[in-house]
């Protein structure tokens, strides 16, 4: 009698859950997830993506120098290269740039087989010419100085401005300030859309900053360049940072 009520009272729970598995899906259609990270969101919101852009000066200068030299013994083209990196180097410090400010870059040495002027019997090979060059990076932290710099530089040896880029060594104020202007660009837009749907804006439930756009201002000079030993007139211009963010605000009535 015991084991029969038991048994009864272990069918009579069974059937009580029952409705709460098929609760689950409704016209045996099985029920959907929310999407990651929407679980939490209120049912009425709106996303969108408010963009800002900040300038400023640039305040250092990035200039790749470099020394070329040519000879048909290996070793004498190495000797003239490095002798007049040397005094380009010694130029650079002499006129207020640090030694840790000048960093080597390449170095490399090319087998020149071009044909030489007059005539050449058949089958005979020219004798190769050797070419040294030795590139440096050149931090500027004076951008007012770089013609000035240039033409010293070249005075003392450099035959090659392969690169001249400006830029700004902390962004973090620009970064800020571009940041500040999406997320107002960004309430502007959900304002605009709002409005046009009858409703307003509540607080923002989700922010995704997508990061910065950052490109610095550059001058390619390329190898081999020929520059005169005066100052030649470099225009700073500005620079610029892009932020963007996207938002998802809360949609209430209108009030």
């Amino acid at each position: 009698m015991r084991m029969k009520k038991v048994l009864m009272f272990a069918i009579a729970l069974a059937l009580l859950a029952t409705p709460v598995v098929w609760s689950a899906a409704l016209d045996g259609q099985p029920a959907e997830a929310a999407p990651p990270g929407q679980d939490n969101l209120p049912a009425n919101t709106i996303t969108v993506t408010g963009k800002g852009t900040a300038y400023g000066a640039p305040d250092i200068v990035r200039v790749g120098l470099g020394v070329e030299a040519s000879n048909q013994d290996i070793l004498a083209a190495m000797e003239d290269t490095n002798a007049r990196m040397n005094a380009v180097i010694q130029a650079l410090e002499s006129n207020g740039v640090a030694a840790e400010d000048i960093r080597t870059e390449n170095y490399s040495i090319y087998q020149d087989y071009s044909y030489g002027p007059g005539p050449m019997e058949m089958g005979d090979q020219p004798a190769p010419t050797y070419r040294v060059s030795i590139g440096v990076n050149v931090t500027v932290r004076n951008p007012d100085r770089v013609g000035e710099l240039l033409a010293a530089a070249v005075s003392a040896g450099a035959n090659m401005v392969n690169y001249l880029q400006f830029d700004i060594n902390d962004r973090a104020a620009l970064e800020s300030e571009a940041r500040s202007l999406a997320v107002d660009d960004a309430h502007d837009r959900a304002e605009q859309l709002a409005e046009q749907l009858g409703l307003s804006v509540g607080d923002p439930v989700r922010v995704v900053e997508g990061g910065s756009e950052y490109s610095p201002l550059g001058y390619g000079g390329g190898g081999g360049m020929d520059m005169a030993a005066s100052a030649p007139p470099i225009s700073q211009g500005t620079l610029s940072v892009n932020m963007s963010v996207t938002i998802t605000y809360e949609l209430l009535p209108a009030g």
